[in-house]
């Protein structure tokens, strides 16, 4: 039912005519949680530093630090003021606060230093030590939504950063959080649309996880079953989707092929649980 929600009831929501239900779904699906927030904030800093650095002035570690936490609590004031019932495009909507829990001081400061370890991590990397050396004509791609087709189907891809040099190009994935069995496969699509849009051998590939809080770097070995794991990992998500469309060629879907999880402490981390359980969401 979730899925339904994010990708279909909401659309048209940001529409002044929209129905009641569909506006609430949009701005609902627009709204993140706090580790989200902490991650979005560090890779939109550590954008704003490369590019910096691409037009050949470093930003010291220390202004980016101050930086981010600036950035931080721009986003939660807007959260705690509702900006977001008027903007919820452009103004942040934090789960935490719509559905009142609140974090503690603690919690807080946990967050706050996962964005200064993560910047800290990042200018402590290797990967970054190794994008200075680069020309910029070097860099490929950075923070840039972009689009392959696998198989007739268009997939959406966001690298964080990717550069050539030499024979090979590199890849990078800055991680604010821990490492997660589905990081791997991430890569290995990553690699399949590197492969498509630059015509590299896969073999001429580099692929890194940067665990930014534990300066922690995890190189990918990618291999023939890697990328075919991948593959099917793309073709399962791709066919699940489409049976549960009403029609294929309009890409349309009726509520009733989602039903709702029988487990409700799945619908406790759910932005939408007040859609489906309007009077008893606060008893999940």
């Amino acid at each position: 039912r979730e899925y339904y929600y994010r990708y279909y009831g909401y659309w048209g929501g940001w529409e002044y005519y929209a129905d009641e239900l569909t506006q609430r779904l949009y701005r609902l699906k627009k709204m993140i949680t706090l580790p989200m927030l902490v991650g979005d904030v560090v890779h939109r800093m550590i954008s704003v530093a490369l590019e910096s650095l691409k037009q050949g002035h470093e930003i010291p570690p220390e202004r980016v630090e101050v930086d981010v936490i600036d950035e931080f609590k721009k986003a939660w004031r807007q959260s705690k003021k509702g900006e977001w019932k008027t903007d919820p495009k452009r103004k942040v909507n934090l789960f935490e606060h719509y559905y009142g829990g609140n974090p503690s001081e603690q919690e807080l400061l946990e967050l706050r230093d996962t964005m200064i370890d993560s910047i800290h991590g990042f200018y402590l990397s290797d990967s970054y030590r190794f994008i200075k050396t680069l020309s910029p004509r070097e860099w490929l791609t950075k923070e840039e939504l972009d689009s392959y087709i696998f198989q007739g189907t268009k997939i959406w891809v966001k690298l964080d950063f990717a550069a050539r040099h030499g024979e090979r190009i590199y890849l990078y994935d800055w991680k604010t959080g821990k490492g997660v069995t589905e990081d791997e496969t991430q890569l290995s699509v990553y690699a399949l649309y590197a492969q498509d849009k630059w015509g590299i051998d896969l073999k001429d590939l580099r692929l890194f996880d940067i665990y930014l809080k534990k300066q922690l770097p995890v190189k990918m070995k990618l291999s023939e079953g890697t990328v075919e794991t991948a593959k099917d990992v793309i073709l399962q998500s791709i066919n699940g989707m489409v049976d549960l469309l009403d029609d294929e060629t309009k890409n349309t879907a009726k509520i009733d092929s989602f039903p709702m999880v029988e487990d409700m402490a799945v619908c406790r981390r759910c932005s939408f649980k007040e859609v489906c359980y309007p009077d008893t969401w606060e008893e999940l």
